[in-house]
C-alpha cells in the first residue's frame, strides 16, 4: 500500500513506522493535509498562518477542530492552544481519540484500535513495558463502603476527599478504553473523572462535560457499585492528582495487559488493604467471583466442608474492595496491611514511560 508521506512521517514521530494497525488508525483519522499541519505544531499561530496562507483566527479553528478529535495533546504546564502538539505516544493518542465526544470519533476508530491492540500485540507489548518500571505510576484506592467505619484514610486515597479538593472544575468525559469495545464488558463508560488541566483541556475541546462535587460524587458510587475499581496517581500529595479512573479487569489498558503480561504491580500499586474472607461465614454464593477485576478469587473445595468456599490469592488481591460490597453473609474484611507512608509524595520523571 501507497502511504502518504505526512501520515507516514506522523507514524515514524509514534514509534510505529512498521504499523500497518496504526498507519490505518492515522489515515482514518486525519487527511495528509492535516498530517501535514499537525507536524507543525507546536507554533505560534502566527507563523502557522504565513506558513498555510491562513488567518491567525482560521489557524485557532483549525487546532480546535484537531483537537476535538484527540489528534491533538496538551502540555500539562500549558494550556494555551499554540502549545499543543500531535500526541506521539500511542497510548496517549489512544486516549485523546476515544475519549473525544462521539460525533468526533470515526466509525471504525474502536475497531482498528482494536486490531493494533489484539491483532498486532500492541496490548501485549505494553504490559511486557510495565516489567520495566521501578515503582508503580499508579494507584488502586479502595471503596470506602467497603471499610469499617472507624477507618482513617488519607485523603490521597479518599475518593470523597479529592472530589472535595477538586470540586471548583470537575469535567467526566468517556472511558477510552471501553469505547475500544470488547466483547462482554457492560460497564459504564461515562465515568472517567478529569480534575485541574485535564478538566480544562476536556472542556476546551469538548470531549467531557463539567458537573458538580455532588454529581461527581453520584458517579463514583455508581462506578463503585457496578465493580469498577478507582484508580490515581500513585502520589500522596492530594493537590496535585489530577484524575480518578474506574477500572474493569476486561477493558483497562493498564490491569489488561498487566494481568497478561504478569507485570501488574510494576505499573499499579494495590491500596493499604488487602480482603481478607472468613472461610466459616463464607455460604458459596460466588458472587465475589465475578466482581474481583483481578481474578484474585476462586472457589475451592475445603476440607470438612461439602460447600465450595471463596479463597483469596493475596499475590493478585489489590484491595479495592468491592467483592466486599456484594458479600452477603460479610464474609469478607478489608485490612489495613500497609502504612501511610508506602504511598509515595511524587512521581520521579525517569519513571514516566512512553508506550
Amino acid at each position: 500500500m501507497q502511504r502518504d508521506e505526512h501520515l507516514q512521517e506522523l507514524a515514524v514521530l509514534s514509534g510505529m513506522p512498521e504499523s500497518e494497525a496504526f498507519y490505518k488508525i492515522l489515515e482514518c483519522a486525519m487527511t495528509g493535509e492535516e498530517a501535514r499541519f499537525i507536524a507543525e505544531l507546536p507554533a505560534p499561530f502566527a507563523d502557522l498562518a504565513a506558513k498555510f496562507d491562513m488567518t491567525e483566527t482560521e489557524v485557532g479553528e483549525k487546532v480546535l477542530g484537531l483537537a476535538r478529535r484527540g489528534l491533538l495533546s496538551r502540555n500539562p504546564d500549558q494550556l494555551s492552544p499554540e502549545k499543543f502538539q500531535f500526541a506521539t505516544i500511542p497510548a496517549i493518542l489512544h486516549d485523546n481519540i476515544l475519549s473525544s465526544a462521539r460525533q468526533y470519533i470515526p466509525g471504525d476508530m474502536p475497531e482498528l484500535w482494536r486490531n493494533l491492540y489484539d491483532g498486532e500485540g500492541w496490548g501485549r507489548g505494553i504490559g511486557e513495558m510495565y516489567n520495566l518500571f521501578e515503582d508503580p505510576l499508579l494507584r488502586v484506592i479502595p471503596a470506602e463502603k467497603s471499610l469499617a467505619a472507624d477507618t482513617e484514610l488519607l485523603s490521597c486515597e479518599s475518593v470523597t476527599a479529592i472530589i472535595e479538593a477538586n470540586s471548583d472544575l470537575i469535567s467526566i468525559r468517556n472511558c477510552c478504553c471501553r469505547t475500544m469495545g470488547v466483547e462482554g464488558c457492560d460497564h459504564p463508560r461515562e465515568v472517567c473523572m478529569q480534575f485541574k488541566g485535564r478538566a480544562e483541556f476536556d472542556l476546551y475541546r469538548g470531549s467531557g462535560r463539567q458537573v458538580s462535587a455532588d454529581e461527581a460524587r453520584s458517579i463514583a458510587l455508581r462506578s463503585i457499585d457496578a465493580g469498577l475499581v478507582p484508580t490515581v496517581t500513585n502520589i500522596s500529595l492530594t493537590d496535585n492528582l489530577e484524575f480518578i479512573c474506574f477500572c474493569c479487569g476486561c477493558a483497562c489498558m493498564v490491569i489488561d495487559p498487566g494481568l497478561k503480561a504478569g507485570s501488574l504491580r510494576k505499573i499499579l500499586s494495590p491500596s493499604r488493604f488487602d480482603a481478607a474472607i472468613s472461610h466459616d461465614a463464607c455460604d458459596g454464593c460466588e458472587l465475589c467471583v465475578p466482581r474481583c477485576q483481578f481474578g484474585a478469587i476462586d472457589m475451592k473445595p475445603l476440607p470438612g466442608d461439602d460447600t465450595p468456599k471463596a479463597v483469596l490469592d493475596l499475590e493478585k488481591c489489590m484491595g479495592c474492595g468491592v467483592c466486599e460490597l456484594v458479600c452477603g453473609p460479610d464474609a469478607i474484611e478489608m485490612m489495613e496491611v500497609r502504612p501511610a507512608h508506602s504511598i509515595p509524595k511524587g512521581v520521579k520523571d525517569e519513571e514516566i514511560l512512553h508506550f
